[in-house]
C-alpha cells in the first residue's frame, strides 16, 4: 500500500519513490500516450495549421531575418493581422520545417507534439506526487491526463502545441518553486532562478503561461501557509512576509511584465477591435447574460470531461445560444444548474481546504486556470473551444483520481472476498475508465485526419453552428475542385447561411467569411454552367454571387470603422491608420462584376483591394481587367504591369500586358520571349513610362496603407534595379486619410 501523510499543512513530508518507480510509471504513461495517440502521426495539416505553419515565411530558413521576424511580428504574421505574441511556439515551429526538415510533412511536428504530451504527463505525475505524497493517486491523475480525449485538440492538432508548450513552462516552474520551498542558500536561489526563467519563456509560448502565478498562490496557501503557524489570517500573512514567501513571487514579475509589455505593444498597433460575435457572442451580450451564458460553458466544459463523448472543433453561432436571448427554456435552465455545480464545488473547496488539501488544489486549480478563457471577465475569440481545457484539465484529472480511488476501493469490498486480493482490485475502476478515454481519444485522433473527416464530425456534434457548415463546404470543394464538388460545397454551406438568417442579425453581429465563401462558390458555379453554353443561368449564379459577397461588404465596412474607432481610443491618431478590410471579399466581387460586365464597379474593387493590401496582385490584375474592356488599354497596361512589378513570373499577367499593347496598336509589341521567359523592350519609351507609372503607384499605396518601411525598400530596390528617378516616386508619405469603397 501507498503511503499517505496524514497532515501535509503540518510540513510531514513523506517519504518519496524511487527514481525506478517513478521511471516505470513514466514508462507506462508513455506506452498508454503512445497507443492513445499513435494514429495521430499521419494527421494532416488542418484548420489554422495551413496557415501558421504553410504559409509563414519565417519558417522557411534558420536566418538572422526570420529570427527577427519572430520576435517583433504577432502570431499570425502576415497571414492577419493579430494581438498575439507567441514568439517561441513560432521559433518550434522553425525548428520542425527548417532544422529538422519537416517542411509541409505533418509527422514530424505530431512527433514532437506527442513528446511535449507525454513529458507534460510525467511532469503531471512528479508535482502532484510532490503535493500530495500519494504515487498511485498521481499516477492515475497523469493517465487519466495523458489519455483524456478533450486534450486530442491540443496534441493532434499541431498549433495545438502553444498550449502544450505553456503547460511545460508551468509545471517546469511548479516544479522549481516545490523545490525551492525544500532547499536553502544557494539552492534556493537556483530553483527560483528556474521559476522565473520558466514563467518568462512560458509567457513567449502562450498568454495562458502566466497562470504560474496560480499554481504558486495555491501551494503558498494549501500548504505552506499553515507550516507557518498562526491561528488568524493576519498572523499566517504576517509571518509569510518575513519567510522566504515574497522571494518566490518577486521571481515571477519578470514575466507578468514580459506579458503586459507585449500585450500592450500589439494592442497599440494592432487594427483589431475586439471579437466576432459569430464567433463568440458573448462579446455582444450584456453583462448578465454573458456571465449565465459563460457559466453554461463552463458547465458543458464540466460535462465533456466526465463525459467525453460528443467533440467538436468549433462551437460558434449559434450552437451556444446567449442566456435568455431567444433560447429554448432548457438552455436557461442549463446555465442555472451549471452556476449550482461549480458554487457547489467551490464552497466545498473552500470548506476543505485544511483537511483536503488535494481536494481543494484540484477544484481550485481547474477554476482559476479556466478563468481566461471563460468569458466571464473579457471576451476571447470564441464561445467554447476543447483546446481550452488542456491545462485545467490536470486539476479535473486529480479530482477524478480521488473519486475513482475510494470508488474502486469500495467496489472491490463487495464483489472481493479475498481480502488479499482486494486491494489490487479496488485499482481495476481507475484503470477501466483510463483505458476507455484512452479509446475514445485515439478514435478522435481519427476525426483530424483531413479536413473532410474534420468538419464531418464537427457537423454532427454541433449542427447549430454556422462555421461548421462553413469548414465543412471548404473541405468537400478542396477535395474534389470539379462541379459537383461545387454543388456539394453551396448545398452545405447555404446551411450555414440558414444559421445566420434564422433569425436577423444586426450588422455588428454579422460574419463577412461565409459571405465570401458562398459568394465565391456561385461563382464559380456561373463560370461552370457558362462553360455548358447556358448564359442565361450563369448570369443568374453571378448575380447572386453579387448580392451575398455584397453582404459581406456591408460587415466589411463595419469592421473597418469600429477597428478605427477602437485605434482612436488606444491613442493612435486618426491620419495615421490605413484601411481595415478583407480583401479577398474584394477580389470576388470583382471577379463577379466583371462577368456581369459592370466595369466601373469592378475596377472600383479593385482599387480597394490596393489599398488593403497594397502588395497584392489581385487588386492590380482586376483593375486592369475592368479597364481593357472599358476602352482603356493603356490604362490597363499600367495596372498590369505593376502585378509584373510584384510577380514578375506571373504567366497570366504577361498575356494580359500583350493583348494591352496589342490593343494600343504597338508594333512591334514591346515584349520578348525566349522559351518560357518574358521580358521588356526597356527602349520602348511605352514601356519605360509605364514601368515608372508602375513603381510610383505601388510606392503611394504602400505609404497610404501606412507600410512606411515597405515603402521604403521598394523605393530603394527599384532606382537600382529599375533605374527609376527617385523623383518620379513622389515626396513620402501624405496626412490624407484613407477612402474607402
Amino acid at each position: 500500500m501507498e503511503s499517505t501523510p496524514s497532515s501535509p499543512q503540518a510540513g510531514i513530508r513523506p517519504a518519496s519513490p524511487s527514481w525506478q518507480t517513478l521511471a516505470g510509471i513514466a514508462l507506462l504513461l508513455g506506452v498508454a500516450t503512445l497507443f492513445t495517440y499513435s494514429n495521430s502521426f499521419s494527421a494532416g495539416l488542418t484548420l489554422d495549421n495551413r496557415v501558421v505553419i504553410g504559409q509563414d515565411p519565417r519558417l522557411k530558413a534558420w536566418t538572422l531575418n526570420n529570427l527577427r521576424l519572430i520576435f517583433t511580428e504577432n502570431y499570425w504574421w502576415p497571414s492577419a493581422a493579430s494581438d498575439l505574441f507567441r514568439p517561441l511556439t513560432t521559433l518550434s515551429y522553425l525548428v520542425n520545417y527548417s532544422v529538422l526538415g519537416c517542411r509541409d510533412n505533418p509527422a514530424g511536428y505530431h512527433w514532437v507534439n506527442f513528446m511535449l504530451h507525454w513529458a507534460n504527463a510525467c511532469l503531471v505525475l512528479v508535482v502532484l506526487n510532490r503535493l500530495t505524497g500519494r504515487i498511485r493517486l498521481s499516477g492515475f491523475a497523469a493517465a487519466l491526463f495523458a489519455v483524456h480525449p478533450v486534450n486530442v485538440e491540443s496534441v493532434t492538432n499541431i498549433v495545438g502545441r502553444a498550449d502544450l508548450l505553456a503547460t511545460l513552462s508551468i509545471l517546469i516552474g511548479g516544479w522549481c518553486y516545490l523545490r525551492s520551498a525544500e532547499s536553502g542558500g544557494w539552492r534556493r536561489i537556483l530553483w527560483l532562478a528556474g521559476l522565473g526563467i520558466a514563467a518568462c519563456a512560458g509567457v513567449l509560448t502562450k498568454e495562458s503561461a502566466v497562470m504560474i502565478v496560480v499554481f504558486v498562490g495555491l501551494y503558498d496557501l494549501l500548504w505552506r501557509l499553515p507550516r507557518l503557524g498562526g491561528t488568524t489570517w493576519r498572523e499566517q500573512l504576517s509571518a509569510a512576509a518575513r519567510s522566504d514567501i515574497p522571494w518566490g513571487w518577486l521571481a515571477l514579475v519578470p514575466a507578468v511584465v514580459l506579458l503586459f509589455w507585449a500585450r500592450h505593444k500589439l494592442l497599440y498597433t494592432s487594427p483589431v477591435y475586439g471579437q466576432l460575435f459569430v464567433d463568440n457572442p458573448i462579446a455582444r451580450a450584456t453583462p448578465i447574460q454573458g456571465f449565465l451564458t459563460g457559466i453554461k460553458v463552463i458547465g458543458r466544459y464540466l460535462r465533456l470531461l466526465v463525459l467525453p463523448h460528443t467533440l467538436s472543433c468549433d462551437y460558434s453561432y449559434n450552437q451556444i445560444p446567449l442566456f435568455g436571448d431567444g433560447a429554448p427554456w432548457w438552455e436557461d435552465l442549463e446555465a442555472w444548474i451549471a452556476l449550482g455545480v461549480v458554487g457547489g464545488l467551490l464552497w466545498a473547496a473552500v470548506r476543505l481546504w485544511r483537511t483536503a488539501a488535494p481536494f481543494t488544489w484540484g477544484v481550485m486549480f481547474f477554476f482559476i486556470t479556466i478563468l481566461p478563457t471563460s468569458n466571464l471577465f473579457f471576451p476571447i475569440g470564441s464561445i467554447m473551444g476543447e483546446r481550452f481545457l488542456y491545462l485545467p484539465s490536470i486539476g479535473f484529472c486529480l479530482l477524478a483520481a480521488l473519486a475513482l480511488r475510494p470508488m474502486g476501493a469500495a467496489l472491490a469490498r463487495r464483489c472481493i472476498p479475498n481480502e488479499a486480493w482486494r486491494d489490487r482490485a479496488a485499482l481495476a475502476l481507475p484503470a477501466v475508465v483510463v483505458a476507455v478515454f484512452a479509446l475514445r481519444a485515439h478514435v478522435r485522433n481519427a476525426d483530424w485526419h483531413d479536413d473532410i473527416s474534420l468538419w464531418k464530425s464537427a457537423v454532427a456534434a454541433c449542427p447549430d453552428s454556422f462555421k461548421t457548415h462553413k469548414g465543412y463546404s471548404n473541405a468537400l470543394w478542396d477535395a474534389g475542385r470539379n462541379e459537383t464538388a461545387i454543388d456539394a460545397a453551396i448545398a452545405r454551406i447555404e446551411i450555414g447561411l440558414g444559421v445566420l438568417d434564422q433569425r436577423p442579425l444586426p450588422e455588428e453581429r454579422r460574419d463577412n467569411t461565409l459571405f465570401h465563401d458562398l459568394g465565391m462558390y456561385y461563382r464559380i458555379k456561373g463560370e461552370f454552367v457558362a462553360r455548358r453554353g447556358d448564359a442565361a443561368e450563369a448570369r443568374r449564379f453571378f448575380e447572386k454571387s453579387v448580392a451575398i459577397l455584397s453582404r459581406g461588404r456591408e460587415v466589411d465596412r463595419w469592421v473597418d470603422d469600429e477597428s478605427h474607432r477602437a485605434s482612436i481610443k488606444r491613442g493612435r491618431r486618426r491620419e495615421d491608420l490605413a484601411d481595415v478590410g478583407n480583401p479577398k471579399i474584394y477580389w470576388q466581387l470583382g471577379l463577379a462584376l466583371v462577368q456581369l460586365g459592370r466595369w466601373s464597379e469592378a475596377e472600383e474593387a479593385g482599387r480597394y483591394i490596393q489599398r488593403l493590401a497594397p502588395a497584392e496582385v489581385n487588386g492590380y490584375m482586376l483593375v486592369g481587367a475592368a479597364l481593357f474592356p472599358a476602352g482603356h488599354p493603356d490604362k490597363a497596361a499600367v495596372q498590369t504591369m505593376t502585378a509584373l512589378v510584384l510577380q514578375p513570373l506571373n504567366e497570366e499577367a504577361w498575356i494580359n500586358l500583350e493583348r494591352c499593347y496589342r490593343a494600343m496598336k504597338l508594333d512591334p509589341v514591346p515584349i520578348t520571349q525566349n522559351g518560357s521567359a518574358h521580358g521588356l523592350d526597356m527602349s520602348n519609351a511605352v514601356v519605360g513610362h509605364d514601368l515608372v507609372e508602375a513603381c510610383a503607384m505601388l510606392v503611394r499605396n504602400m505609404e497610404e496603407a501606412r507600410q512606411i518601411e515597405q515603402a521604403r525598400a521598394f523605393r530603394a530596390m527599384v532606382t537600382t534595379q529599375y533605374h527609376v528617378p527617385p523623383e518620379a516616386l513622389g515626396d513620402g508619405p501624405s496626412s490624407r486619410p484613407p477612402a474607402r469603397l
